[in-house]
């Protein structure tokens, strides 16, 4: 696997991607992944394998050593192979490396397992967010600090 720069051209199949491995409630319409892609501040990561796009991380870096994971989506049929793992790992060392000390990040409060991988990978709940998701579902607002050292 490979992991590369969003080019132009992907977007197709990074929007295919984000509408298969969300229900509507979550998914991104086309003018909210684009928006995203191409916003000031931030960088795009694609996973590839043998030509077919598998996954991709969004993140932007802000003010203050503060960053923000966007979106992190693996293709339904290629989740659960270490895809987000390395993803993730890719952008919080760019985001590292652009002076971020603390990323937060959104996701469901459901069943989904995503508040799982999180903290598996170093984020801690830091609250919940009302019907963040189109007023329809809560949100769990998650931070980790980059360099090692804990938020607790």
């Amino acid at each position: 696997m490979t992991i590369r720069e969003y080019k132009p051209e992907d977007f197709e199949q990074l929007f295919r991607i984000d509408q298969a491995a969300f229900v509507p409630a979550l998914a991104y319409s086309r003018i909210e992944l684009r928006y995203y892609l191409t916003a000031r501040r931030s960088r795009t990561l694609v996973a590839e394998e043998e030509g077919e796009v598998v996954g991709f991380v969004n993140a932007r870096g802000a003010q203050r050593g503060w960053g923000m994971v966007t979106t992190l989506d693996v293709a339904p049929g290629r989740q659960r192979q270490g895809i987000g793992r390395q993803l993730l790992a890719a952008i919080e060392e760019w985001l590292a490396g652009e002076g971020v000390r603390v990323v937060s990040l959104e996701t469901p409060a459901d069943e989904s397992g995503a508040r799982q991988f999180y903290e598996k990978h170093g984020y801690r709940v830091g609250g919940r967010v009302p019907g963040y998701y189109h007023g329809r579902l809560d949100a769990f607002s998650m931070v980790k600090r980059l360099g090692g050292r804990s938020l607790a």
